[in-house]
């Protein structure tokens, strides 16, 4: 009888413990280990596989009063193999705002050793600045 009393027991605590109620607060966002602007490059290789074969030149920026923003990017493949890569630009206005339409990806096969220039025009006249994303062809 005392052991039924106990297990009893035991089921009753482990019974109110699994009814106390969370925290109704969410839990708090972590802070970025990475200080900008480190942690939001102007152009990133999101296939990691590629970040040792790919070597990006300064890009060629094109800006004229009324109309887009024209952006060229040179890209040097450093391996002895043919990589296929897709890559696209995001425009942003003055205030870093992300525009709208986001452009679809573009594939560009990449010889050994060639250098070949990325390229993409804003859709819209308020872009300021671009971020270049390059990642292995689907």
């Amino acid at each position: 009888m005392k052991c039924c009393a106990m297990l009893s027991m035991i089921f009753l605590s482990l019974l109110l413990a699994a009814c106390e109620s969370p925290s109704p607060a969410p839990p708090a966002g972590m802070g970025d280990v990475y200080p900008a602007p480190l942690n939001d490059p102007q152009i990133s290789v999101l296939s990691p596989a590629l970040r040792d074969w790919l070597a990006f030149s300064p890009a060629v920026v094109i800006r004229q009063p009324g109309r887009p923003l024209h952006v060229q990017v040179p890209v040097r493949n450093l391996a002895q193999r043919q990589y296929l890569i897709d890559y696209r630009f995001l425009f942003y206005d003055v205030n870093g705002t992300e525009l709208e339409p986001t452009m679809g990806w573009t594939f560009a096969a990449l010889q050994p050793k060639q250098i070949l220039r990325l390229k993409a025009k804003a859709l819209d006249d308020r872009a300021e600045t671009y971020r270049l994303e390059v990642k292995w062809a689907q």
